[in-house]
């Protein structure tokens, strides 16, 4: 099916993913807060052409994972080869923009080029995670202590239940600071290495930059999509087999829609960031 029968045009900053002239503005650019909502759309009408072949996709991707996570010690590698698979989903939405044609032979594609550099991205983002839950168990103890003395007979006082308080949420904070900062950093990463042939340092530089610019659009996108995804668990789960597509498709629009826009407004960006 020929992608160039869906209308993907905007009413916001956005791009349409079907002009060819369009040029690769490099850290990206300010989408606008309503771009979130176009990301969306244009993901679903890029999975709602092939659903099929994304429900299928989906399987695999699926069957993938669980056999990974019952292989001893190759278990211990799930989380990292997540950006490699999602290399593969970027390849085929490229693929899909460019001639119309689902390949889901492209699915293996981050296995086969760049490898190294979306392993990277997933090792970078475990780190960062890992860093959280360490800051995380280090303030959380602090309010476990203070537990501690309470169940030793320590006077019980509103200024205590207050620190305690503090610092459970404290913890919920550090935990969620470096969650959004490891999403900030990897992105648009697989993207831009599998499509851009960027390195892994600049993919995840320029990743970073790009939600920088976009944080109000990021935060209603992500919004959104907890919602839609929420609902579509209710008819026995089934409307995850479009809700997840529709997800991962949209990382692929969102990056379109903040690395590449026509000509003038790409210089535009340029001379703004100048």
């Amino acid at each position: 099916m020929n992608n160039k029968n869906i209308d993907f045009s905007s009413r916001s900053r956005n791009v349409s993913l079907t002009k060819d002239k369009e040029t690769f503005i490099p850290n990206g650019r300010a989408a606008g807060a309503n771009a979130a909502i176009e990301w969306v759309r244009n993901s679903w009408e890029i999975v709602k052409q092939n659903l099929g072949n994304w429900i299928l996709l989906l399987f695999l991707y699926l069957i993938c994972f669980t056999i990974i996570l019952l292989v001893p010690f190759i278990n211990l590698i799930a989380l990292f080869i997540a950006p490699v698979f999602m290399g593969g989903f970027m390849a085929i939405c490229e693929e899909y923009r460019k001639k119309g044609s689902f390949n889901i032979g492209l699915f293996f594609h981050g296995f086969k080029k760049n490898f190294g550099s979306l392993l990277a991205v997933g090792i970078f983002t475990i780190l960062i995670l890992t860093v959280g839950v360490l800051a995380a168990i280090v303030i959380g103890s602090i309010g476990i202590y203070q537990f501690y003395l309470i169940g030793q007979g320590s006077e019980i006082d509103i200024a205590m239940v207050l620190l305690i308080f503090f610092i459970f949420i404290l913890t919920y904070i550090a935990i969620m600071f470096f969650s959004i900062l490891g999403l900030a950093y990897t992105w648009f990463a697989p993207a831009l290495i599998v499509i851009n042939g960027l390195k892994f340092s600049d993919a995840i530089s320029m990743s970073f930059n790009a939600v920088k610019k976009n944080l109000l659009g990021g935060f209603i996108f992500f919004l959104l999509m907890n919602m839609i995804i929420t609902l579509s668990i209710i008819p026995l789960g089934l409307g995850l087999f479009i809700t997840i597509p529709i997800y991962l498709a949209a990382y692929y629009t969102s990056y379109r829609s903040i690395f590449y826009a026509e000509s003038k407004e790409s210089k535009e960006s340029e001379e703004s960031e100048n």
